[in-house]
């Protein structure tokens, strides 16, 4: 139940951010974050390290604003989605993938109602997180085998990076079946 109240509060949190105007309540939720992170003294290094990775999405939505509306306003969508990618991140440091499948299987439990397995969707919330990094690593070692064979990394060679991208998931997918299945999971 813990887990599911600060989902709703990262949530409400979240959005909450896009609907208030631009002034000084803003100021408020960005010491807020920083308080946060403060309190958080483990993850503060993760934390800072992985809002920086969000840096250049946030100029690139800062750019396309700066296209479709004035100055200021795009420096305030910019300041408050680096706040929602901050709390995200907060969020994510500070749970686990089992914690937050938990929580989307007690989301789902009304569902029961309709004769669906949460456990299912538990199951799938975990596969489809732990995967996450998996992909990741497997596009490094196909960029790094890709300069090892001295082909560029890019949109002309896609077809290749692609294919040996969906041929590791593949085999990915089928090590995942093997496994669930051992486990008694075949039904």
């Amino acid at each position: 139940m813990k887990n599911l109240i600060k989902f709703f509060i990262f949530i409400v949190y979240s959005t909450i951010i896009f609907f208030l105007p631009n002034n000084k309540f803003i100021l408020i939720l960005i010491l807020l974050n920083f308080l946060l992170m403060i309190f958080l003294k483990k993850y503060i290094k993760n934390i800072i390290i992985n809002t920086l990775k969000l840096v250049p999405f946030i100029i690139f939505t800062f750019i396309i604003n700066l296209f479709m509306d004035n100055f200021i306003n795009s420096i305030w969508i910019g300041v408050k989605l680096l706040i929602v990618c901050n709390i995200t991140v907060i969020y994510a440091n500070t749970n686990t993938i089992l914690k937050i499948a938990e929580t989307m299987q007690l989301l789902c439990s009304p569902l029961k109602i309709f004769k669906i397995d949460t456990n299912e969707i538990k199951i799938l919330v975990c596969i489809s997180l732990s995967m996450i990094p998996v992909l990741k690593n497997e596009l490094y070692e196909i960029k790094y085998s890709c300069r090892a064979k001295n082909i560029s990394f890019n949109i002309k060679n896609m077809k290749i990076i692609l294919s040996k991208l969906f041929v590791s998931l593949i085999m990915r997918a089928n090590q995942i079946e093997e496994s669930l299945i051992a486990k008694g999971y075949d039904s």
